[in-house]
């Protein structure tokens, strides 16, 4: 992979964690309504449903999962044969919005690993997300300073990926992205002719999961993130 001149990286799930505080935040939330009476298959889909249309209508962030849980929260309470307690609701999204206000969580060697990779190849991050929320784990992770600059956007889609190798001039042959997701960093990447490198994560988030592509042997895999010093250097 020398002939590479640009990494570009996922964030959340690739960088540092992510999705495990929706899964926490979303499990107490079927335990509670559970303790209530409610069949957790039947608020599982209903969260699942609901929360395909909320991304779909308004995209990513915390604030949406939030605006979900508080519909589901409704629309079970006035079925509940008594009032589903506030209190237990509340802090179950009250530990969930401490997340993204604090400094994310690392995974081991992301630090050292992007240190080393700096001084061979131009380095950027690409998020998707609401631009407040993601700029602000960008700037608190202290990673902005490892590489040249990061890109927070609405989808990371085929055309998010074409549009990015338009704008800075960049050769697909010259270019991998890195992540979690085959959804939203590997499969779109590899359609625009680049190559990329897929890290799998047992919490990836089911909407950002679909079957893996490899274009012309361009897709590789590694088992963690440390692993990209022995790919690259």
């Amino acid at each position: 992979m020398k002939h590479i001149k640009q990494i570009i990286f996922d964030a959340d799930d690739t960088l540092w964690e992510n999705n495990i505080y929706y899964i926490e935040a979303s499990e107490a939330f079927f335990t509670l309504l559970s303790d209530y009476g409610f069949e957790r298959q039947e608020v599982e889909n209903a969260f699942d449903n609901l929360e395909a249309n909320v991304v779909k209508e308004k995209g990513y962030g915390s604030h949406n999962f939030v605006f979900i849980l508080d519909e589901l929260y409704k629309q079970f309470n006035l079925r509940s044969n008594r009032p589903i307690d506030r209190k237990q609701y509340q802090s179950i999204v009250s530990r969930f919005t401490r997340h993204p206000k604090r400094k994310p969580r690392l995974f081991q060697g992301v630090e050292n690993t992007l240190s080393k990779l700096n001084n061979n190849y131009i380095l950027y991050i690409l998020t998707k997300g609401d631009h407040e929320e993601q700029e602000g784990k960008i700037i608190r992770s202290g990673l902005h300073k490892l590489v040249n600059d990061y890109f927070v956007v609405e989808e990371k889609n085929d055309y998010t990926y074409e549009n990015l190798i338009q704008q800075h001039r960049w050769n697909p042959d010259e270019t991998c992205m890195v992540g979690n997701s085959p959804k939203s960093d590997i499969n779109p990447a590899l359609r625009n002719g680049m190559y990329a490198i897929h890290i799998p994560y047992e919490n990836t988030w089911k909407l950002d999961d679909e079957p893996l592509l490899d274009r012309n042997g361009r897709l590789h895999r590694i088992s963690k993130f440390t692993d990209l010093l022995d790919f690259f250097l």
